[in-house]
């Protein structure tokens, strides 16, 4: 009898720490939730991690999906977001793909400053244009959004061709802005884009290099992206294969990141440049079938639900 009573009462304990886990997943979806894009191309595989005023804290479970999309739930990013700063990344060890052309994207990082998303805003998204207004805001301590996104357009020489609407639309849907634009302009700012991204994942560990050579390497290269492959970013006139480029490798030798400052590009860059790789438009993954699986995982016991986001 009493072996049945503590076998009870064992079970009982179990059941209830069971319980409690599954409380702690089920409250933490009932949190409301906000769509987060990854945007180069649309990036799949990476993470998002906010953190708010009020200390508030947590990391997406699972990834951005073929779409380029992860989803945060919690009350004060859905209410506050102006409160909140997100990191976007890649799990260490591993993949991250751009959707567009399937270019290897397990090095980025992107960022969205405090003070740019707000309240009510349906479009949210993490670029390299976001991350560069975070490191501007970060290098000047100046915390007004409107100065640090109007220096970023304008060092990056977008001030004159981007209306303000436009400016916006690059910051929150890029995708369906670049569709609106000048087929001049929006190969510019294509271009501007993965440069920049590049320039970011070679220079996100150097604290000495500042947003005005950042946003110089990006003119310089981007023009010469240009200048090289007037398609782009497909690879000739009625082509269906697009045009791969990656200069973080190149630009990660100092010298050359120094010389593209400078107003030049390296010789081992025009390389890159010249003849870069292309995938056939038919070879790109489909957004329903990504190549990293965006589903959260199964929480190992005992673990619950505070801390993570999805």
């Amino acid at each position: 009898m009493k072996i049945k009573l503590i076998s009870a009462l064992i079970a009982g304990i179990i059941l209830a720490g069971c319980g409690s886990d599954s409380d702690d997943n089920i409250d933490k979806e009932k949190e409301k939730p906000t769509i987060i894009l990854a945007f180069d191309g649309a990036i799949n595989g990476m993470v998002a991690t906010y953190s708010c005023d009020n200390g508030e804290t947590g990391t997406t479970a699972g990834k951005t999906d073929g779409y380029g999309k992860v989803t945060i739930y919690n009350d004060t990013f859905a209410d506050k977001p102006e409160s909140c700063s997100v990191e976007l990344s890649v799990p260490v060890g591993e993949k991250a793909i751009d959707m567009s052309n399937k270019k290897n994207m397990s090095n980025v990082a992107y960022s969205i400053p405090k003070g740019l998303i707000k309240a009510g805003q349906t479009d949210i998204a993490a670029t390299p244009f976001t991350t560069l207004i975070a490191k501007t805001m970060k290098e000047t301590g100046d915390t007004d959004i409107k100065t640090a996104k109007d220096s970023v357009f304008t060092s990056l020489g977008l001030d004159s061709s981007l209306t303000e609407e436009q400016k916006e639309g690059m910051l929150t849907n890029p995708q369906e802005t670049l569709a609106t634009l000048d087929p001049t302009i929006a190969q510019d700012v294509a271009a501007k884009t993965v440069v920049l991204s590049d320039v970011l994942v070679t220079q996100k560990d150097d604290e000495t290099v500042t947003v005005a050579d950042i946003a110089a390497v990006t003119e310089t290269i981007a023009e010469d992206v240009i200048a090289k492959n007037p398609t782009y970013p497909k690879a000739s006139e009625g082509s269906n294969d697009i045009i791969v480029i990656d200069v973080s490798d190149v630009l990660a030798d100092k010298d050359n990141f120094e010389q593209a400052a400078g107003g030049t590009v390296p010789p081992a860059v025009e390389d890159e440049l010249t003849d870069p790789p292309v995938v056939p438009e038919a070879d790109l993954p489909k957004p329903e079938e990504p190549p990293v699986d965006p589903t959260p995982p199964t929480p190992p016991p005992g673990t619950g639900g505070g801390g993570v986001a999805e």
